[in-house]
Parts: C-alpha cells; sequence; structure tokens
C-alpha cells in the first residue's frame, strides 16, 4: 500500500468523514494482514501521522462508537483518544472540551462488558483530559465517576479501571503539558483530596457478598496504585477492612498474587519507621503467622516467592529498628533465612540486598550484644551459600546456557559472602570454608572424594578474599600451604590457582614462601590449553604485581620460564604473564630496569623479525606475530612513560633497531588487518616510551603510515598518524614538519578516495580515527590543515562524520567543526600561538573560503542533527557551533537558515514551530544577540523533542503494540 492511503474513484463521492474512515480501515488492515514489512511500515507511518490531524478526532470518535467492527480499529481509536488528549488538546476550543469529556465517558459506558485494552485506553485519555480541565470544566471527578459508574455491577470493573489509572498517569505521563502551578493544585484535586473517599469506597466493595475474584482483583489492583502514589498513606489503610483482608487474601490461590503485590506495597509504604510504628506492630503480626505458611509451601515455588518477596520487603523496610527491637523483628529474618535456604537460585537471589543492609546495621554495632544475637544466623548463612556454590555431581545435568549462567551466579552469591565477613570477620568466615575443605579430604578417600565438595569452599575463599586482611597469620598461612596439597584435580587446580591469585598481598609480606608458589604456578603453566593454564596465568600476574620488589632476583628464572612458555600458552596468558614481569622491571632501579625491558623484548622482537621475513607467512605465523606485538605493547603500557626521562642517549638506536623490525613487519603484512590493529597499539605505546628519543624514526614512520593507510584504508594508521602528531607536531624540526605535512596530505587524499566510493555509514572507523587526527593537525601545526589544498576536503569528510549515528564520532566532528569556525584567526585582536599575522590572515582567508563553499551544509547538517539524530549529549556544541556561525558569518546565515528550515521534516519539528524558529532567529539576528540566538535555537530543539517523543510514543505503544499487552 501507499504511505499515504488515499479514496478510490468508487469512494470520491463519500463524505471526506467517510474517507477518513475508510482509508484508516484501509492502513489497519494492511498493518496487521499485509505480509510486506514495508507495506506495514508505511502504514504505521501513515497511522502516526493521521493521528496528528484535527480530523483525527471525528474519525476515532466514529470508529469507537461501531460496535460491529473489529477490535483492531475500535483500539486504534481508542489509543488516538489518549494520544491526542496527550499532545493536542489544543485542537479542541475550550468551549468544546466538556463535549469531548462527555464523549469520552459515553465510550466507556459503551465498553462495560470489554474489552479491558480498550477500558484502559479510555480510562487513561480520561485521566489525561482531568488533568488538563479546570474545576469550572470538570468539578468533582472521582465523586463523580463513582456516582456514574459505582452502583451497577457490571460497570464497577471500569470505575476500578479508571480510578487504578488516575494516579499513575497524573504522577507519571510528563507529556501532557500543563504548567506546574496548575498541576500542583490539579493533582491535590484530583488525588489527593479524593483519596479519602476512594478508600471507603474499595473498604465497601472489598466487604460486598458475592464477590467475584475479578472484582477482588480489581480492588487490590486500584489500592495498589494509590498506595504507590503517595495518596494513600499505610496508616490509613490499616484504619480499614482493606489491611486485614489484603493478608486474608494470600490464602486463596486466585488472589494470591495481587495480593503479595499489595502486602509488599503497604509494607514499602512504612519504611519511614517512626512515623508508622504503630502500623508496622500490627504488620508484623500478621507476617509470624506466615512463617508456618512458608514451612509449609514445599515445592509450591510460586508461593515460596511470595512469601519469600514480603518477608524481605519488611526486613529490607524495617532493617534499621531490627537491632531495637530483636524480639519482634528476628522470626523475619529467621524466615528469609528459610529462603535463602531454598532451592530454587531465582528466589534465593531475592534476598541478597536484605543481607547487605542487616550487614551494614551489624556492622555498626560490632561485638554489642543486641548484634551478637543475630551472629548465628550469619554464619548459617555462610554454610548456605556455599552449599549454593556447589556444582552439581553430574555438570553435564546443566545446559551450556544453564553452566553460564550459574557461574555468573557464584559471582553474585559471592557478594553476600563478603556480608558476612563485615558481620562475623574474614578470620572466622575464612576458617569455616578451610574447615570444610579439611574435613571433607579426612574423611574420603581418592575414590569417595568429590571434587565438587572441596571446590565450593576454595571458590568462597576466593570470593571473600578481599575482605581478609594480608596481615592475618592464623588462617592465610594454612590457606597458601593447603592449596598446593589438594587433590590431582582439575577443577581443585584451576580453583586453587585463583585463590592463591587473592593473596598474593599476603605472601609480599612472607617472600619465603616464593620460590615455592613460583613452582606450584609454573606446574600449572605446563597444562596448555587447559583452564588452569588461565588460572595460572592470573596468579603469575599478580604474584609479579604484588610481590614485585621481591622478584627482582628472580628475573634470571623468569626470563628462562618466559622463552620457554612463550610457544606453549594461548595470548591471553602470554599478555596476562608479560604484564606482570613488566611490573617487576617497572619496580626495579631506573638505571637497570631499560636494561631488563630489553632482555625480555627480544626474544619477542626476534619473533617479529622471523615472521617479518617471511613474505608468505601464513595466518597462523600472523597470529603469533600479532601476539607477540600485544605483549610488547602490554609490557610498554605497565612501565608507561616514566622510564622516558631516565633512558640514556644509546637507547635511541635501540628504538631505530625496534622500529626497523616493525617497519619490516608492515610493509611484508601491513594488509593483514590484525596485524596493523596490533603494530599501531604498539608503535603508539613504543612513542610514548621514548618520547624524544623516537624523533630519528618518526620521518620514515610517517612515510611507512601513509603507505600503508594508502594501500589498505585501515583506520589504525589514521588513529597512529594522529597520535604522532599529537606527540610531535608543536615543537618539530623542519624536516618532521614536511614529513607531517606529507602524511597528512596523502591520508586526507585516500579518505577523499574513500568517499567517492563508500557510503560514510560503511567507513564509520577511519572517519571516527580521521576526525581524531584533523583535530589533532588543527589544534599542534594548524598550517598543515588550514593552509593545505586539502582542506576543504577536510572539512567535507567531516560534514560526512556528522550524519553517522554514532555519538562518539559526531562529538569529535562537531568538535572539529567548531574549532574551525570558531579558530582565533577569525578574531582579529587575538593572533593563535606562534603564528604571525600574515600566517594569521592565511588561516582566516581559507576558514570563510571554506565555509562560504560548505556553509550552507553544514548549517543544515547542524540543524537536521538537533532535531533528529544527535544525541542529547552533543547538544551544547552544536548550539554553540551554531551561535559562532552566526557571530562570524552573519549574512550568509540570514540568506541560508528559512530554507533549511523549511525542509526539515515535519515529522520532528511541525510547521508551526519552524515558523516560530525562524521568526526568532530573524529577529535575534537583527538585534545582534546571540544570546536570543540561543534561545530560539533551544526553542527549536524542545519542540522537536516533544515530536520525538510523541513518535516514540506513537511507536511503543501504537496499534499492534496495544494488541500484545
Amino acid at each position: 500500500m501507499s504511505a499515504t492511503p488515499g479514496p478510490s474513484s468508487a469512494d470520491a463521492a463519500l463524505a471526506p468523514e467517510q474517507q477518513a474512515i475508510q482509508a484508516v480501515m484501509q492502513a489497519l488492515n494492511t498493518l496487521y494482514t499485509d505480509p510486506d514489512n514495508n507495506a506495514k511500515a508505511s502504514a504505521n507511518t501513515w497511522l502516526q501521522n493521521f493521528q496528528q490531524t484535527s480530523e483525527a478526532w471525528q474519525t476515532a470518535n466514529a470508529l469507537l462508537l461501531a460496535s460491529e467492527l473489529p477490535l483492531e480499529p475500535r483500539l486504534f481509536a481508542a489509543q488516538t483518544f489518549r494520544t491526542k488528549i496527550t499532545f493536542d488538546l489544543e485542537q479542541v476550543p475550550r468551549p468544546q472540551r466538556v463535549a469531548l469529556r462527555d464523549t469520552l465517558l459515553t465510550a466507556l459506558s459503551a465498553y462495560a462488558s470489554g474489552p479491558r485494552v480498550i477500558q484502559t485506553q479510555l480510562s487513561l485519555a480520561l485521566s489525561g483530559l482531568a488533568l488538563q480541565l479546570d474545576e469550572s470544566e470538570w468539578p468533582t471527578v472521582v465523586p463523580a465517576m463513582i456516582e456514574r459508574y459505582g452502583s451497577n455491577p457490571e460497570t464497577v470493573p471500569i470505575l476500578l479501571e479508571f480510578l487504578t489509572v488516575l494516579p499513575e498517569e497524573v504522577i507519571t505521563n510528563h507529556r501532557i503539558p500543563v504548567d506546574n502551578d496548575f498541576y500542583h493544585t490539579r493533582c491535590h484535586f484530583l488525588l489527593s483530596a479524593a483519596a479519602p473517599e476512594i478508600l471507603k469506597l474499595l473498604s465497601m466493595y472489598v466487604q460486598a457478598s458475592g464477590l467475584t475474584s475479578q472484582i477482588q482483583t480489581g480492588i487490590f489492583q486500584c489500592l495498589r496504585s494509590w498506595l504507590k502514589s503517595g495518596e494513600i498513606s499505610a496508616g490509613q489503610m490499616a484504619d480499614t477492612p482493606l489491611f486485614d483482608l489484603s493478608f486474608d487474601a494470600l490464602a486463596s490461590d486466585e488472589l494470591f498474587d495481587v495480593a503479595t503485590d499489595v502486602v509488599c506495597d503497604l509494607i514499602n509504604e512504612t519504611q519511614e519507621v517512626e512515623e508508622n510504628m504503630d502500623t508496622i506492630q500490627r504488620v508484623l503480626a500478621r507476617l509470624h503467622p506466615l512463617r508456618q505458611e512458608l514451612a509449609a509451601a514445599g515445592d509450591d515455588e510460586d508461593k515460596v516467592r511470595g512469601l519469600c518477596r514480603i518477608f524481605v520487603q519488611a526486613g529490607e523496610s524495617y532493617y534499621r529498628i531490627i537491632l531495637r527491637h530483636p524480639n519482634e523483628l528476628l522470626p523475619v529474618v529467621e524466615a528469609i533465612a528459610e529462603c535463602t535456604a531454598y532451592h530454587d537460585l531465582d528466589i534465593v537471589q531475592i534476598t541478597f540486598r536484605f543481607w547487605y543492609l542487616l550487614s551494614g546495621a551489624l556492622g555498626h554495632a560490632y561485638g554489642q550484644p543486641e548484634a551478637q544475637r543475630f551472629y548465628p544466623l550469619y554464619e548459617r548463612l555462610l554454610e548456605i551459600i556455599i552449599r549454593h556454590l556447589r556444582f552439581p555431581d553430574d555438570p553435564d545435568a546443566l545446559t551450556g546456557q544453564e553452566r553460564d549462567d550459574f557461574r555468573s551466579f557464584r559471582h553474585f552469591m559471592g557478594d553476600t559472602l563478603k556480608d558476612c565477613c563485615h558481620v562475623l570477620g574474614s578470620r572466622q568466615c575464612l576458617s569455616r570454608s578451610l574447615s570444610l575443605i579439611q574435613t571433607t579430604i579426612a574423611q574420603s578417600t581418592p575414590e569417595t572424594l568429590k571434587w565438587q565438595d572441596v571446590e565450593a569452599p576454595l571458590f568462597s575463599m576466593r570470593a571473600m578474599g578481599a575482605e581478609a586482611d594480608p596481615r592475618d597469620d592464623e588462617v592465610l598461612p594454612q590457606i597458601i600451604h593447603i592449596i598446593p596439597t589438594l587433590p590431582d584435580h582439575p577443577k581443585l587446580k584451576y580453583a586453587g590457582l585463583l585463590v592463591l591469585s587473592r593473596y598474593t598481598e599476603w605472601i609480599d609480606m612472607h617472600p619465603d614462601q616464593i620460590p615455592a608458589q613460583l613452582s606450584y604456578i609454573s606446574a600449572g603453566l605446563d597444562q596448555a590449553g587447559s583452564d588452569v593454564t588461565a588460572a595460572a596465568a592470573q596468579a603469575m600476574n599478580f604474584l609479579c604485581q604484588d610481590c614485585h620488589r621481591h622478584l627482582v632476583p628472580y628475573l634470571p628464572q623468569l626470563y628462562d620460564f618466559f622463552r620457554s612458555v612463550n610457544d606453549k600458552l594461548g595470548p591471553d596468558d602470554l599478555v596476562a604473564i608479560s604484564e606482570g614481569i613488566a611490573h617487576v622491571i617497572a619496580g626495579m632501579q631506573s638505571s637497570e630496569a631499560p636494561q631488563a625491558l630489553m632482555q625480555f623484548a627480544q626474544p619477542l622482537l626476534e619473533a617479529l623479525n622471523q615472521v617479518a621475513a617471511q613474505q608468505g607467512a601464513g595466518k597462523d605465523e600472523l597470529r603469533k606475530a600479532a601476539d607477540r606485538m600485544e605483549q610488547l605493547e602490554k609490557m610498554l603500557g605497565v612501565i608507561g612513560s616514566s622510564l622516558a626521562r631516565h633512558l640514556p642517549q644509546a637507547c635511541g638506536k635501540t628504538c631505530e633497531e625496534a622500529y626497523a623490525v616493525l617497519d619490516r613487519m608492515l610493509a611484508a603484512h601491513g594488509h593483514v588487518y590484525f596485524v596493523s590493529e596490533r603494530a599501531c597499539a604498539l608503535l603508539r605505546r613504543g612513542l610514548s616510551f621514548f618520547g624524544a628519543l623516537a624523533g630519528g624514526s618518526l620521518v620514515p614512520l610517517l612515510e611507512r603510515l601513509a603507505t600503508c593507510f594508502e594501500q589498505t584504508g585501515f583506520p589504525g594508521y589514521v588513529w597512529i598518524t594522529g597520535k604522532c602528531i599529537d606527540q610531535f607536531g608543536r615543537d618539530a624540526s623542519l624536516p618532521v614538519t614536511a614529513a607531517l605535512q606529507g602524511a597528512s596530505d596523502r591520508v586526507n587524499a585516500k579518505v577523499v578516495q574513500l568517499l567517492d566510493n563508500t557510503m560514510p555509514a560503511e567507513m564509520g572507523d577511519v572517519l571516527d580515527d580521521y576526525m581524531h587526527t584533523s583535530l589533532a593537525v588543527l589544534q599542534s601545526v594548524p598550517a598543515v590543515l588550514l593552509l593545505s589544498p586539502s582542506f576543504p576536503h577536510v572539512f567535507r569528510a567531516t560534514l560526512a562524520a556528522l550524519t553517522l549515528l554514532k555519538t562518539e564520532t559526531t562529538a569529535t566532528a562537531l568538535d572539529l567543526v567548531l574549532a574551525i569556525v570558531g579558530h582565533d584567526s577569525l578574531t582579529v585582536s587575538r593572533i593563535q600561538g606562534d603564528a604571525t599575522p600574515s600566517e594569521t590572515s592565511a588561516y582566516a582567508a581559507a576558514i570563510r573560503q571554506v565555509v562560504a563553499q560548505h556553509g550552507f551544509q553544514l548549517t543544515s547538517t547542524l540543524l537536521n542533527g538537533l532535531v533528529t539524530q544527535f544525541s542529547p549529549e552533543v547538544m551544547p556544541v552544536v548550539v554553540t557551533t551554531l551561535k559562532v556561525l552566526t557571530g562570524s558569518f552573519a549574512t550568509e546565515m540570514h540568506a541560508w537558515i528559512p530554507p533549511i528550515v523549511e525542509q526539515l521534516p515535519t515529522a520532528y519539528v511541525p510547521e508551526k514551530d519552524k515558523q516560530a524558529f525562524v521568526q526568532r532567529y530573524m529577529q535575534a539576528l537583527a538585534g545582534n544577540s546571540l544570546d536570543q540566538v540561543k534561545l530560539a535555537i533551544n526553542a527549536l530543539y524542545a519542540a522537536s523533542r516533544k515530536a520525538r517523543e510523541r513518535t516514540r510514543t506513537d511507536r511503543d505503544a501504537g496499534p499492534s503494540a496495544l494488541l500484545d499487552r
């Protein structure tokens, strides 16, 4: 179907109203039945646009009252009323709004028997209307609705539906355009003043005879809405029969879920405990019998979950007073502990936040008698969590997804173990985990031992490691000593090595343990290709980080080990080990560290050189070369630039030799993407490490980068070119400046070529790095950019980058645009940096020329982005850029703005808002007021946000979405 359904020739004689109805029906039929997705999208767009028209009021009314029609058009009509009351009520003259109200009330009566989805939309529409009418137009909203619908059992459901959505719509629908003073007055009138009558009504209904479960559910849902809005307090509810009846309803299978929600909301509303002590006492009196219900629920997971929610809500709401009222609240805590011990981990996790909150309260009262009363519960909690950590006897009983979920959840449970440490102390908790391991091993033979029984407490030790005191000499030594003695099972070796990683701070304080732990870790690294290897690499990394001052004498041993594992382990493990060794080197004396670094770097460079010499190197060899570069990058990253000022001049030769290896690698294999990425990352670290000593390699490096980018178009080469310019451009010698100019021009030419043959969205990474590089050029060596023949092409690429749906790229491109159009050279009174007056004039002339060529497109891109796709994060830069353009190019902007605004999409900026913006902007321009320009732009943006919000609402809650509810 077309984007805008229209009447056929046979329909031409029909009245306009009938034509509109048929067009809507045609669009809805396409939306729900046409298999063509493009046709569906077109129909949906047409319907959303139709909803914005003034004619939609009458069409929606006709469709809504046509009871013979299918559900879809009638639902569309109800949803249209709700949308238009939210966004378009100004289309209805004020004298006609009472008639609109009566129309909706009549329709609501007509739908008393359903369907509920239409009842809901009409109730929402009436609620939005009630908020916008004043007392003269709708003087008694809630009483009038009760009088109209409250006495007939057939209409009570729609009354309850309206009363349920009223607080939600009034409080949460911020799109309804009313000013604050009117809103607060109307909100008090609709909600606060009506709350006592609502309580009275619901209390009467809930005690009526012959209630169906549907009506009872509606009563409780309505009560929830008013409780959550804060208009009905827990104390007010407690003074009515609704209080006890809510708890009584927990005994009903049909009402259990909604009653659970009501009780939880009630308890939540008593969080201001000092103001609600009387109500809290009544709540606790009703909670205590529920413990028996919890115990009797057994495998009824739904019932256990509901009761768990209630107890946890009470615990979280009253945790601050638990120590003051232990007799009343200890049973609640014990019930929560029973829920934590339940077999369903989805239910178990509901309790975790409570244990965290209570641990904080107990921590403040550490050692006090009232706190000690709760310690046994945390001792029990510790053992419960360790039991939950245990893998099943048959790991294959879990699917792959279940296994992954369980592993993730174990870390979540680890946080609760830390809560136990906060209450009991880490020594006691770790001692208990250690005892479980010792007891299990002592009571088992190699044949009967189950690794799961040892691994779970081992994992708990790892989880609690962050809470352990590294100065402890009671439990930690036993943990460190027992790990190497664990049964020879890969799962236990893996867990043991990860535990060791957690306690390397203790080893730092006991360096005599280093040889034994190095041996244990090295043995783990021998099991290449397994999880054990990864754990061993992590352990080595942490050992080196925390014990680096003690490991310097072990460097020869580490070097032999390093060379032996380089061809055995995977890349992640090698990077972890390289990082650890770098920490040892970083802690050495500055006079010794460079030589040590070179010793470890040499075998990596040799490996690179070998691959670089192979013209036909296969993918595996290239992958290994990339891994070696990543190892070098990680080592330099750890050591950083701290050694740069201590490096002797002789290291300049080392830099040239190292670069020569990398240059050969790029010459031979720079066309392989992953090689380019790793090489560029390593170059960045190398330039930072060697600093000024890298100057001798800079000219050939820039030549190589430009050549590689011309051959491949890979973004990494643009990125590292920008880093070179940023680091060396400001104080560059003439040869380096010439090299920077040459590399920059060649990169510019290649980007232009790519743009001529590729859509911007398909080269997003290149444009992103190109924007950063161009900005670095402008800030460091502006002449290289502004006085280059390529400057107009750079500007054109920047406009292309502004069209990308990537906030980071857009932000950088906007920064570049603002830096250009707001350049100091355009202000005669300011001279930038060391630039001469003639250079400054040349800069200004170049900028004015490029804005003259591309300013219309720039302004159009900025305004279109402002009202459509730009992220709110970049709006301040957009507004500032438009202000700067207005100040520096007023004549041009006067001519550009009207046609640009005329072309802005109406779906994002309605015509009236376009006209208002142009008028305000032109007035600001005539008055030479940039502040008024800013206000005009902000008003345009606000209008677009309102229109986009409407579009989003239509998309998320359109006809098809409503049917899915």
